[in-house]
């Protein structure tokens, strides 16, 4: 999700191709093409601009109503659609036309959830997420974490750093909704990262921003990339990391 402001002036989006699975978006302003996966134009007037990144959430409705309940949905007008409800399953078996690379980590097709901070880029695979519930890393320097609602979808990240001490989040067994102990302290936080009880009540852990992906994907866009990896094992780099 981008800012669509640049420059003081507002742009306007239509979809206007797919490059390698990805959406092409065209700004009817100045007629520059727009990679949907970095937000950077890839031809026109505005090639080699970036648009501003916009914190966003990759959850379930219920979910997202529970933290929401006056929340408003958009109803989409699709009278004049032409995307079948069979497009993201032929897209997902589509060729690609990034290459395979030999000693790759993860699958090409793997989903992963992409984290940069700084400089350093870091793929975390969907089903470690999913199994651990809880990750606790270092990125760049910065302390985070990856918490996943155990519903399938639903995975957000945050630095878990407050008042110059990093907050050690632990998955609570079976709890309905998700909650996360801080090993530190006792507290139990909620998904939205929120202290909910025990001497941290009330604090509030600070997003950062991820995005769901193909490995694929990311490591084009991404080619230094490292793959975690959990404790007691080396994070691995992406063959050729440092050159596209």
């Amino acid at each position: 999700m981008w800012e669509r402001a640049l420059d003081g002036r507002t742009l306007s989006f239509r979809l206007i191709g797919i490059n390698n699975q990805n959406f092409l978006m065209e700004d009817l302003e100045t007629g520059s093409w727009w990679q949907q996966v970095n937000g950077e134009a890839v031809s026109g007037p505005m090639k080699g601009r970036r648009l501003t990144h916009v914190l966003h959430d990759e959850v379930t409705f219920a979910l997202w109503r529970g933290e929401y309940p006056e929340t408003q949905v958009l109803g989409l007008d699709d009278r004049g659609s032409r995307i079948s409800s069979t497009w993201e399953t032929g897209t997902a078996k589509a060729p690609v036309v990034t290459p395979s690379v030999q000693g790759d980590p993860l699958e090409p097709r793997a989903l992963v959830i992409g984290v940069t901070v700084g400089d350093a880029a870091r793929a975390y695979p969907k089903d470690v997420v999913s199994k651990t519930r809880a990750i606790l890393d270092d990125l760049g320097g910065r302390a985070i974490a990856v918490l996943d609602a155990g519903d399938g979808h639903s995975i957000r990240v945050f630095s878990r750093t407050l008042d110059g001490q990093s907050v050690d989040l632990l998955h609570k067994v079976d709890s309905r909704p998700a909650r996360y102990i801080d090993e530190r302290s006792g507290s139990e936080f909620d998904f939205s990262g929120r202290a909910v009880s025990g001497p941290l009540e009330g604090r509030q852990l600070t997003r950062v921003p991820h995005i769901s992906d193909y490995w694929f994907d990311w490591r084009t866009y991404h080619p230094a990339t490292t793959v975690y990896a959990p404790a007691g094992t080396v994070s691995r780099s992406a063959p050729g990391a440092g050159s596209r």
